[in-house]
């Protein structure tokens, strides 16, 4: 069989956040919509997928009934008797009363309790009993003692009537507020078959979630938007709307600002070089200005001339050919060395050899070469001594002219010179304080100072390894190409800064908006480059923002409420429909169109009368108003199994007799299944209703009479076994003791006239059973609309004459009787004992003629 858990399952489909909503109410589970929306946004990001719950039949059905038992001492509920005490039977239950005897404070107490109950005016406040003389300190529980079965289990409990009940909760109230609540409004089926509550429950979860999310999404676009809220950031607002705009992955972000949004490296040099350009450009004076800037070109120029200069001296190339010349010259000083210790070797006889004896031979080597002569020869004189030469004095000249010309002094006195040719030891870059002075950018200063001061130093290094004949550390190579650059830059900028302030004063009026154009936009750049963290996170709020707007749109009941729709269709609307038309043709209704609208996981009807436009209320009667809404009340209970407590509060008023018959046999076929419990003052409905369950024996359809016994204890119960209410003898006979006790000594003041307004309640009774039994002999009874044809004949003619006396009789009870206030017009009259007296003269006369 179909159930409304198959078609909430097509509606969950595969989605696992869904299917987790479903598992959830189908447990019937409180649960927490905060842990609920972490656990559906969770499903919905990681795309899990869930296995659903399978349906068991019969479960979640309520099929707990309500019976009320019995009543017993209503407490502070009006003016109702703390001593009341009457038991109810199971089906039908009627209490007749007069107006004021209390019925009213019966079902207000009822509608407290009530859930199901339709109406315009469900905050219903009940006052305490206002007669009583006990002072109020504070706020009286009210409270009545009610014994009622719910299921299988009885319970006795006393109840604050002012507190939701469990159990009595379930009772359904109709009465006069009921009929245009139920003929207008657009009804929900409150109760439906298994599973259908559960569409409802789902849509208020969705309802729920959504509010929630959007809570959320509120939040993130107040925190969002208080990024950039500071006045700081108004001059940015329309390159911050661009931005928002253009970017669409908050992770490119500082891509986008460099790309868009250039930012200068040298920000405050450049805007305190722009401030400076238009400082200049304003200034009255420009020629002092052009002579203090072309001294600074004049120094930069001179100092870039010196700077390159000295570059090239500390070159890689520079600084290889001299390291190759310091190393040759230590290569000939080691060679050198090695011809020392060789000759040293040669002349060992020699007990010293010292430089001096070295230049004696250089001498003789010299002298040699001057005559060309390479070759010595035995008995020659000596140049040296004179004397002869041997062989051994030979070859040890020559072995010293051979020393000698291997020798590199020459060469290293070659070496020596070349290197220091190099040297730049007075080769240094001065930077006067005075010159210092004439220039504006501390920073580019300083950058400049310290490039001439490692210039310098290095120079040194360089100086220092030339003197001392050392290999130079390529450390002191420099690279002056960015300083140079940058120092040609700013040679540049002095130039533009010289032709400007050599131009006309339009000219110049148009450079200055230049220069705070550029100056605005490079701080524009710089404010959004610094505000990236801070852009950053207005992104990633953006995003998080649209991701809940994609999932908020998830949330949306459209697709429950059609699934809802073909549910009510295919389970539902078939029989609600032939239900409501069977209830109709009953109460002779007609002309009534209904029309089932499903709306947010439920299913809405409406009744019109030719057009949607025409409410019921517009067009029918007062009576047919009421007996549409009594159709629609007894399908809504027939449609949801309904078997609880009904209370019915005079549902006939403004009813003809005819269609008062029909709805008292509709309420005696609802009571066949069910407790119905009915207030009237109407004497023709209660007999109507008797009559409905005359006809057959059932000790649980009960009767009772609502009395007064003053104006402190109302609501005095007691039963009808019979169910017939009293005739004229019986109303005689309490006319008689009212007669009494007006007429005693002690009755006068408040008392009399309470006694008196009890005495013309009954009199009222009296002059419609004198009709009907003295006059008409029970040919016409008040309760029943048939003539009694066999009894013509027995009607007594002459009570004719007496009928104008009665009617006026009946018409001053009416204004003067408990429970009827007079018309304006008569306010001031009240009844008195003189009055009574007269009247009850009359009755015993007339009485005693037609008794």
């Amino acid at each position: 069989m179909t159930t409304a858990f198959n078609f909430l399952s097509e509606w969950a489909g595969e989605e696992a956040w869904k299917i987790h909503i479903l598992n959830k109410v189908k447990t019937n589970c409180d649960i927490d919509s905060f842990q609920l929306l972490e656990d559906v946004l969770r499903l919905i990001k990681s795309k899990e997928k869930l296995d659903k719950i399978l349906d068991k039949d019969g479960e979640y059905l309520d099929e707990t009934v309500l019976v009320i038992d019995e009543i017993n001492a209503p407490h502070n509920i009006n003016a109702l008797s703390s001593d009341v005490r009457f038991s109810l039977g199971k089906n039908l239950n009627i209490f007749y009363g007069e107006n004021g005897s209390g019925k009213s404070s019966y079902v207000r107490m009822f509608r407290k309790l009530a859930d199901n109950y339709f109406t315009s005016e469900r905050d219903l406040a009940i006052i305490p009993n206002v007669y009583t003389e006990e002072p109020i300190d504070k706020p009286l529980l009210q409270t009545v003692e009610v014994t009622y079965s719910s299921g299988d289990k009885k319970k006795n409990e006393i109840v604050d009537i002012n507190q939701k009940h469990p159990a009595l909760c379930k009772i359904n109230v109709f009465d006069s507020d009921s009929v245009i609540p139920l003929i207008n409004s657009d009804l929900t089926f409150s109760i439906l078959p298994k599973g259908f509550e559960k569409f409802q429950i789902i849509s208020d979860l969705l309802d729920s979630l959504r509010n929630k999310i959007n809570e959320a999404i509120e939040a993130m676009i107040v925190k969002r938007d208080k990024i950039f809220i500071d006045s700081s950031y108004n001059f940015i607002r329309e390159e911050l709307e661009d931005i928002f705009k253009g970017v669409k992955d908050y992770k490119k972000i500082k891509v986008y600002l460099d790309s868009n949004y250039p930012r200068s490296e040298e920000y405050e040099e450049v805007i305190q070089e722009i401030d400076t350009q238009i400082s200049e450009l304003e200034s009255s004076n420009p020629k002092d200005k052009i002579k203090i800037l072309n001294a600074q070109k004049t120094k930069l120029v001179s100092i870039r001339e010196s700077i390159q200069k000295l570059s090239a001296i500390l070159s890689q190339q520079n600084l290889e050919k001299v390291n190759e010349l310091i190393m040759e010259f230590e290569q000939k000083i080691q060679e050198e060395r090695e011809f020392n210790e060789s000759f040293q070797k040669n002349v060992s006889f020699l007990e010293f050899v010292n430089n001096e004896w070295l230049v004696f031979v250089k001498a003789g080597k010299q002298y040699f070469d001057s005559i060309s002569k390479t070759q010595l020869k035995l008995g020659e004189p000596c140049i040296f001594c004179s004397n002869p030469l041997n062989s051994t004095s030979v070859n040890m000249i020559e072995s010293y002219m051979k020393h000698v010309s291997n020798s590199n002094k020459g060469k290293l006195n070659f070496l020596e010179k070349e290197i220091l040719k190099h040297d730049v030891t007075n080769v240094m870059i001065a930077f006067a304080e005075e010159e210092v002075a004439l220039f504006e950018s501390e920073k580019f200063i300083e950058r400049i100072k310290s490039v001439i001061q490692l210039v310098n130093r290095n120079i040194d290094v360089f100086s220092k390894s030339i003197k001392s004949k050392k290999v130079i550390d390529e450390k002191v190579v420099l690279d002056v190409t960015d300083v140079i650059q940058e120092i040609n830059m700013e040679i540049d900028l002095l130039s533009d800064r010289i032709g400007n302030l050599r131009k006309s004063n339009g000219e110049t009026a148009e450079i200055i908006d230049s220069r705070k154009s550029l100056k605005e936009t490079l701080q524009k750049n710089e404010k959004l480059h610094n505000s990236l963290k801070l852009l950053e996170d207005w992104f990633q709020f953006q995003e998080s923002i649209e991701e809940y707007k994609k999932v908020k749109s998830k949330f949306s009941t459209n697709t429950l409420t059609k699934k809802q729709a073909e549910a009510f269709k295919n389970i539902v609307q078939g029989e609600y429909l032939e239900t409501f038309n069977r209830f109709a043709k009953e109460l002779k209704v007609s002309n009534v169109e209904l029309k089932l609208v499903p709306k947010k996981g439920e299913t809405m009807r409406k009744k019109y009368v030719s057009s949607e436009e025409y409410k019921v209320s517009q067009i029918m009667s007062e009576g047919e108003q009421k007996a549409v809404a009594m159709v629609e009340f007894a399908t809504d209970i027939t449609i949801r199994n309904d078997f609880n407590t009904i209370l019915f509060d005079d549902p006939v008023t403004s009813l003809d007799y005819k269609r008062s018959e029909m709805i008292a046999n509709l309420i005696y076929q609802l009571s066949l299944d069910r407790q119905i419990v009915v207030f009237t003052h109407n004497i023709m409905f209660y007999y109507y209703l008797y009559n409905a369950s005359a006809k057959m024996k059932n000790k649980e359809n009960k009767f009772f009479k609502v009395d007064e016994f003053d104006k402190m204890n109302k609501g005095i119960v007691s039963e009808s076994f019979s169910g017939r209410l009293e005739n004229l003898k019986e109303v005689m006979k309490k006319l008689k003791a009212q007669e009494q006790t007006i007429n005693s000594k002690t009755c006068f003041g408040d008392t009399l006239e309470e006694a008196l307004k009890k005495a013309y309640a009954d009199i009222r009774t009296w002059c419609e059973l004198i009709v009907e039994e003295g006059f008409f002999n029970n040919v016409i009874r008040r309760y029943e609309p048939n003539i009694m044809f066999t009894k013509v004949k027995d009607i007594k003619g002459d009570f004719v004459n007496e009928l104008a006396s009665v009617t006026d009789l009946f018409e001053k009870s009416c204004r003067w009787m408990t429970g009827h206030s007079q018309p304006t017009e008569t306010q001031h009259i009240r009844a008195t004992k003189e009055s009574f007296n007269d009247d009850i003269k009359y009755i015993h006369r007339l009485y005693e003629q037609y008794k």
